[in-house]
């Protein structure tokens, strides 16, 4: 299996774990603050935002997985933790107008 197939089941299998919109909602707001307090707290020299950010964060994704009636897809397959926010970062990208055949080719495979 080459790397686009991969990467194209990979999404797709995330994308079947978050189905429902309140799920979707709250990854939107759970991830960025996860990934953002990594990057933050070692620019400020402060562990608490690690704490909070990494805190609320993982709150709103199980918070999600409650929502949808799922465990979330780490617990399933690690390498979601990466799929996680590519999901967010491709949805943002599309509504500015970019698309990748990845995620058409993803969204192609749950139907």
């Amino acid at each position: 299996m080459n790397a686009h197939d991969f990467l194209t089941q990979e999404f797709s299998l995330y994308l079947q774990d978050h189905q429902h919109p309140g799920n979707r909602a709250t990854h939107f707001i759970g991830i960025p603050l996860i990934v953002s307090s990594l990057f933050a707290a070692p620019l400020l020299w402060d562990w608490r935002v690690l704490v909070a950010g990494q805190g609320i964060g993982w709150a709103f994704q199980l918070l999600g997985h409650r929502l949808e009636g799922n465990r979330p897809s780490l617990l399933k397959r690690p390498i979601s933790l990466l799929m996680g926010p590519l999901m967010v970062m491709v949805e943002i990208l599309e509504l500015l107008g970019l698309h990748f055949r990845f995620a058409t080719e993803a969204r192609a495979l749950r139907q």
